[in-house]
């Protein structure tokens, strides 16, 4: 963990720390997802019937999309919507 995750964590705690490392990893899935299926966010929002703005903000890291909104993104992605628990071994490097 960096010396700033470290410090913030003595402020904020390890378990939020560890929250945002998490929806951090969420985004970079779902922008990578989007790029190699050749969408723009516009093309994405469109299709998944959200605002622009709401793609933006979860790609960055602003927002956290809520559960109705991962579903829409998986579908038009086509790809799975699954929580067990475990990270994918691309993204595990953006959590340590």
């Amino acid at each position: 963990m960096s010396d700033f995750l470290q410090k913030y964590a003595g402020v904020r705690g390890k378990d939020h720390v560890q929250k945002l490392k998490t929806e951090g990893v969420i985004a970079a899935q779902i922008k990578s997802a989007r790029k190699q299926a050749g969408l723009s966010q516009q093309q994405l929002a469109d299709q998944a019937g959200i605002p622009k703005s709401t793609v933006g903000r979860i790609e960055a890291g602003i927002t956290s999309p809520k559960v109705d909104t991962l579903f829409r993104l998986s579908r038009v992605l086509n790809t799975q919507f699954i929580i067990d628990g475990t990270i994918n071994d691309d993204f595990s490097s953006a959590i340590k």
